[in-house]
C-alpha cells in the first residue's frame, strides 16, 4: 500500500490536470520514471486515491459556499446573491444547482455608464463536477468589457429553448471558424 501511495502522490498533479490518462500509461511511466514495475491494478488503486481526493477537496469548498454567502451578506449591502441545491433526503448532503452573485456598484456602474447591451458568456469548469461559470458583461463609453454579475450553474437550458425566443444569439469567431470546418 505504501507503493500506491508514493504513486499517487508522484503522479497527482498528472492525472489531476488530465484525469482521463490511461492507466497503460501510468504503469508505463511508473517504470521509466521510479523504475518501478506495477500491475494495472495498482495504477487503478493510484488514479482512484488522486480522484477521490480532489473530490474530497471540491466537497470542502462547496462546504465553503454558505460562509462566503454568509460573509458576502454581512459586507455589502445591495448585492444579490442567489444559491439553489436539492436536497434528496435529509441523511445526504445537498446537490448543488446554481450559485448567482451581483455586487450592487457593479450593477449601479451598469445603469450610470455604460450601453444598454449585455452579453453573456460561459465556460465548462474543469472538476469532478460538471458545472459551468457563466458571466454577463456590458459596454462601457470605452468599449471595454464591464462585468454586471457571475453564476455558476449545471447547465445551460435556455439557450436551446424558447424561454427567451427574442434574444438574437451570436458566436465568437473562434466558434464560427469550428462551425465552418
Amino acid at each position: 500500500m505504501a507503493i500506491v501511495a508514493m504513486i499517487a502522490q508522484h503522479f497527482e498533479a498528472t492525472i489531476k490536470n488530465h484525469p482521463n490518462t490511461k492507466l497503460r500509461k501510468i504503469q508505463r511511466r511508473c517504470a521509466s520514471e521510479m523504475h518501478v514495475n506495477v500491475t494495472i491494478d495498482c495504477c487503478y488503486r493510484v488514479n482512484k486515491i488522486v480522484k477521490e481526493k480532489m473530490a474530497g477537496n471540491h466537497n470542502e469548498e462547496f462546504g465553503l459556499l454558505w460562509d462566503y454567502t454568509h460573509e458576502l451578506t454581512l459586507k455589502m449591502s445591495g448585492r444579490t446573491i442567489r444559491m439553489a441545491f436539492q436536497r434528496v433526503t435529509v441523511d445526504f448532503l445537498p446537490h448543488f444547482k446554481r450559485y448567482y452573485v451581483c455586487f450592487d456598484a457593479l450593477k449601479r456602474g451598469w445603469k450610470a455608464g455604460c450601453r444598454q447591451l449585455i452579453g453573456l458568456d460561459s465556460c465548462f469548469l474543469k472538476c469532478p463536477f460538471k458545472n459551468e461559470f457563466l458571466t454577463t458583461v456590458g459596454r462601457d463609453t470605452n468599449n471595454q468589457m464591464f462585468p454586471i454579475a457571475w453564476a455558476v450553474v449545471e447547465g445551460i437550458e435556455i439557450a436551446n429553448s424558447d424561454k427567451l425566443p427574442r434574444v438574437e444569439h451570436r458566436n465568437c469567431a473562434r466558434h464560427c471558424l469550428q462551425i465552418g470546418q
